[in-house]
Order: C-alpha cells, then structure tokens, then sequence
C-alpha cells in the first residue's frame, strides 16, 4: 500500500509527454458534454469556496513564475511540449526555493480572483 508521502510525490512531478496528451485529449471531450456545460453555468452564479480560490490562485501564480522564467517577448502557447516539460521542471525548482513568496502571491492572487468572480456573478445573475 502506498503512503501519503508517495502518493503527494508521484502528484508533483511533471507529466511526460503520454500523459500530457491523455490529459489534453479528456479535457476536451469533457468541455463539450453539455453537463459541464451546465456546471460550468451554475458555478458561475454560486459563491467561490476558499478551497477553489487557492486553487486557481495557485494555478495563476505558476503561470505567471512560467512567463517570468520564459520571458514576456515568447509565448507560452506556441512552445514546444519538450519546451513546456523542461520549462515545468524549472518552474518547479524556482517554486520551491522561493518558499514563502508562493504563498504570499497566492493569498494574494486568491483575493483578486475571489473578487472578480464576486462582480462575474452579480453580472451573470443580472443578466439571467
């Protein structure tokens, strides 16, 4: 059996290339069930948790370390999935000794996002 610690371990590493595309292939296929769809509606007028907000603030922060790491001049859409793997393993690294500094961004970041979902709903919720 394993343990919680082998578990987090093989969560935070990179994925390869395979599962990459696995990944990408289900995302798609989800995104037009019209049942995500509906979800995706719904959630939309509900209140963000805290938990959903770290979430995407986490998410957000990573992107923006990438960009940092990358340079603003390049994209990271047109990059090559070799590119995006090595870029991911750097990115993580630099997560990593940056520490506290994460977790100042995100609680920052979960704040931003936190309030524009806010004004997103009251403008959806009007609308409807």
């Amino acid at each position: 059996m394993k343990t919680y610690k082998d578990l987090t371990g093989e969560i935070d590493e990179a994925l390869g290339f395979a599962a990459r595309k696995a990944v990408g292939r289900r995302m798609a296929m989800m995104a037009k069930k019209s049942s995500t769809k509906f979800k995706k509606a719904k959630n939309k007028l509900k209140a963000m948790s805290q938990g959903m907000a770290k979430k995407k603030a986490q998410k957000a922060v990573r992107n923006l370390i990438k960009q940092k790491t990358v340079g603003k001049s390049k994209d990271l859409g047109t990059m090559s999935m070799g590119q995006k793997i090595a870029l991911d393993k750097k990115v993580d690294k630099k997560m990593h000794s940056m520490g506290g500094k994460v977790h100042a961004l995100v609680k920052k970041f979960s704040k931003k996002i936190v309030k524009k979902h806010r004004a997103d709903a009251k403008a959806a919720r009007e609308n409807k």
